[in-house]
Order: C-alpha cells, then sequence, then structure tokens
C-alpha cells in the first residue's frame, strides 16, 4: 500500500518504474520526474488502463476515489477509459449547445454554409421565410428541445395561409436539423415528413396561344411608356427561350456579341449545368441597343433601378405582362412552352427543342455528352423562331369586328394614343395601336370593315 510520503519522495530513475496500491492502482513515476495515477484492469480477459491524473494535482486519496468508482464500472463489464472518454464526449457536446445549440444560431451558420451556392435572389427568399416565420416562434429555443409534433403545428399553420411556403420552410427546416447533427449538436433529424402537409396541385405557367403572342408583341411594340431596358428583357426572353432568371440575372461577360452566342454559367442555371445560347440578329441588335442604356460599369445586362449592383426585380416581366393586359393570360416563362409547342407541332427535332431549353436529359451520361451537341442546329432553330415571331407581330387578326380607324405619324398621334417613335407610324385599331413601318408620313385615312379590303386600302396607300 503506498503512503503519501513514500509518492512525494518516489525519485525519478534511469527507467519509468511502477508503484503499487492496491486493487490494479499504482503510481507511475517517469524518468522526467512526473507521476501519473493509473488503474490497470481486465474486461472479458482484455487488459485495459483507465488514468487517473497526475500528482500533485490528484493526490493520493483522491486517486484511490477515483479508482473505486472505475472499479464499479469494471465490476459491470463497463470500460471505465471508454466510460471516461463518452463523457467527455457529452460534456464537450453540452458546451456546443451552450454556445451554438440555439436555433437561431444554428440558422445562422446553416445559411452561411449554403448561401454560395444559390442565386442571390433565392437566399433572400429563403432569408424573408425564415425570418417571418420560423425565427419569431424557435430563434431562442434549444435546437435539441424542438419536437417534431410543434414543428408539424407550425408548418401546418402556416399552410393555411401560404401552402407553399409551408412547403419552403419544411425544406429548410429539413436542411437545418440535417446540418445540426453534422455539427454534433443533435443526434435525430426531428423534422416531420412531406406527407403532413397537403400535395401541391401542380400547375403548368399559363402560356399564350400563338396568336396571343402575337397580339402581345404588337401590344408591346405600341405601347411607348414602357421602360425600354425591361421591354428589351422580354422579347430577349421570347428570342432565346431562356428562363427569365436567366435573363434578367444576365451579365455583360457571359455576352459576346461579335460571335452572336451568350454562355450562361452553370451556377446560373436551374440543373446547373452551363448553358450555351447562339443569338439570332434580331437578339444582337436587342443587346446592341441595350448595351447603349446601360453604364459601362455595371455588371448585369439589366441592373436593379434602385440598387445598381443587383439584377432587375424578379416580378418586373410579369408585371409588364399585367400591365399590358395579357397578366390572366400567360406568364413569362409560359413564353418558352409558345416556343416547345410550335416546334413539336412542326416536326422540330426534340433533342435540339430540349437543348435551347436547357432541359436535362433523362440519361445523366448522355447530358453529359450532349453539353455542346447540336450547336448549328439550335441556331438554325432560334432563328427560325425568330422569324415565326416577326410574323406573328406583323399578322392582322382577320376578325370582322376588328376595323382599321386611322394612321397616323408619330407626329400626328395624341397624348390619347400610345407615342410611336420618329420614323414610324401607328395604326391604331379595336386591338390597341399597332406599328407599321413607314414609307410616307403621309397622314393615311382607312375604313371598311372587310379585312380584305382594309388590305387593298392599306398597301396602295404605303405604296402612294
Amino acid at each position: 500500500m503506498l503512503t503519501t510520503l513514500k509518492v512525494k519522495t518516489a525519485k525519478p530513475q534511469e527507467r519509468a518504474y511502477k508503484l503499487a496500491d492496491s486493487g490494479g492502482l499504482y503510481l507511475f513515476v517517469q524518468p522526467n520526474g512526473s507521476k501519473l495515477w493509473r488503474y490497470k484492469f481486465r474486461i472479458n480477459g482484455k487488459e485495459g488502463k483507465r488514468a487517473l491524473g497526475a500528482f500533485p494535482e490528484v493526490g493520493l486519496a483522491e486517486a484511490r476515489s477515483l479508482h473505486a468508482n472505475a472499479r464499479q464500472l469494471v465490476a459491470q463489464g463497463i470500460n471505465p477509459a471508454q466510460a471516461r472518454r463518452d463523457e467527455r464526449i457529452t460534456e464537450a457536446k453540452k458546451q456546443l449547445e451552450r454556445d451554438k445549440g440555439v436555433f437561431g444560431t444554428v440558422v445562422e451558420d446553416w445559411s452561411a454554409a449554403t448561401s454560395a451556392a444559390l442565386r442571390p435572389s433565392t437566399v433572400k427568399q429563403r432569408q424573408r421565410e425564415i425570418n417571418s416565420d420560423l425565427l419569431p416562434k424557435l430563434k431562442d429555443r434549444p435546437i435539441g428541445g424542438i419536437t417534431r409534433l410543434e414543428l408539424t403545428a407550425l408548418l401546418k399553420g402556416v399552410e393555411q395561409r401560404a401552402p407553399e411556403v409551408a412547403r419552403n420552410l419544411r425544406n429548410y427546416l429539413w436542411g437545418i436539423f440535417e446540418y445540426a447533427i453534422d455539427s454534433g449538436l443533435i443526434d435525430d433529424n426531428v423534422v416531420p415528413p412531406v406527407r403532413v402537409l397537403k400535395k401541391r396541385n401542380k400547375k403548368n405557367h399559363p402560356a399564350l396561344s400563338e396568336r396571343q403572342v402575337g397580339s402581345f408583341l404588337r401590344t408591346l411594340d405600341a405601347n411607348t411608356k414602357i421602360n425600354e431596358e425591361t421591354r428589351i428583357a422580354m422579347l430577349l426572353m421570347l428570342l432565346t427561350a431562356c428562363r427569365k432568371a436567366e435573363i434578367i440575372e444576365g451579365r455583360w461577360d457571359e455576352v459576346n456579341l461579335e460571335g452572336a452566342q451568350w454562355e450562361i454559367p452553370a451556377a446560373r442555371m436551374k440543373a446547373k449545368r452551363a448553358h450555351w445560347v447562339p443569338l439570332t440578329p434580331q437578339a444582337v441588335a436587342l443587346l446592341t441597343r441595350l448595351r447603349t442604356l446601360v453604364p459601362a460599369d455595371r455588371e448585369y445586362l439589366f441592373p436593379n433601378r434602385v440598387d445598381p449592383r443587383r439584377p432587375m426585380a424578379n416580378r418586373s416581366l410579369n408585371a409588364l405582362m399585367e400591365r399590358l393586359g395579357f397578366g390572366g393570360e400567360g406568364t413569362p416563362h409560359g413564353m418558352r412552352a409558345a416556343f416547345s409547342t410550335y416546334f413539336n407541332r412542326t416536326g422540330g427535332n426534340i433533342d435540339v427543342i430540349e437543348h435551347c431549353l436547357a432541359h436535362v436529359p433523362a440519361n445523366a451520361v448522355r447530358a453529359a455528352y450532349n453539353r455542346h451537341a447540336y450547336q448549328d442546329e439550335r441556331r438554325t432553330m432560334l432563328q427560325e423562331w425568330a422569324g415565326h415571331l416577326d410574323r406573328l407581330r406583323n399578322e392582322r387578326a382577320n376578325s370582322e369586328d376588328e376595323s382599321v380607324i386611322v394612321v397616323k405619324t408619330a407626329e400626328d398621334v395624341s397624348n390619347r394614343d400610345a407615342k410611336a417613335k420618329p420614323g414610324r407610324v401607328s395604326m391604331v385599331s379595336t386591338k390597341g395601336v399597332l406599328p407599321v413601318d413607314a414609307k410616307t408620313n403621309a397622314r393615311l385615312e382607312i375604313g371598311g370593315t372587310s379585312p380584305r379590303n382594309k388590305r387593298a386600302r392599306l398597301s396602295r396607300a404605303l405604296t402612294e
């Protein structure tokens, strides 16, 4: 048995040695003079050791007390060394929970870790929805104390007001809790499954018919009060068959006007695959005009009017359609459906159509292989589409009730009518003010209700 005096007077030797106490407890004296308490034990025939501290920080009495506790664990078949490691992990976890375990802190860390891969508009929407519906109730709660039942109740409450927001919140919560698991804060993800929310009634984006597209283009051309950049954004979306975000968030360094092409990086694409867009002469002309409107130091094609460091507001094109009276008939995204419908109806190559629309093929290997395929065919298809849009724009409705009232030069158009730009004349009809290329500045009076009569008179008038 050891005594305190014997422990104090133990001298270091050339080699480390042990001074035994009892029951496997001993003092390990090292050549450098350090004195360490150790407990040697066996569980299931396997030898183990448990460190109990160093003398004099841990005296003989305390070492024997720690030894006694460890022997009790061994008697229960528990490895005391492993038990101590588990205790340290638990203590560290509790400290982590005290420091970073509240829901609001976890959300901040998760947001910082995931925002870089998302569009700025997506990050802004996500933060807005979290701030509105999650943080007011959960911000100061320990994340380990949040239950599935209360999350279900929270989501169902939001669902009554905004079903789509509730689905978004559930997705955010899933990511937040998975991040907490990876950070060692919790062991289980208590976020309820998607089945607790009602199934989404999937609806395609409303799309204009071909005749409506023509009417929309004529109305768009005729309304001179529309911001020119917004008009160009809408026309580019039609000409390129790109998604709205791909257009309004476009950057000048992506566009090659000389090469008549636009390379949209993978980070900005829905499927996270770079997208090559051939630019038709009509699209190049629009971008060339846009370059004269946007200051040279701007990053975006369509800078936000309030904060030029950000792109055009997400709803700008939707608001444009609503302002022109087409809000209930279609959406900007629905314009892509008009492109797809036309070429599927006219027998276009389905692979070329899908590449123009930046749709990912079902076969992933094929998708990688064809990333830059069909470039010539895509350029030809988009040029055909641009020509088709021009034809739709120039078509006159054949209904008997559409009568052309008067054709005037820009100088003669009154404040009541939309004002055309110099060098253009506007044809006023029951459908609105429609632009017509002018060969003369003469005032043209055209009457009659017969479509054939109207076309004949208009033709004669313009050639006089």
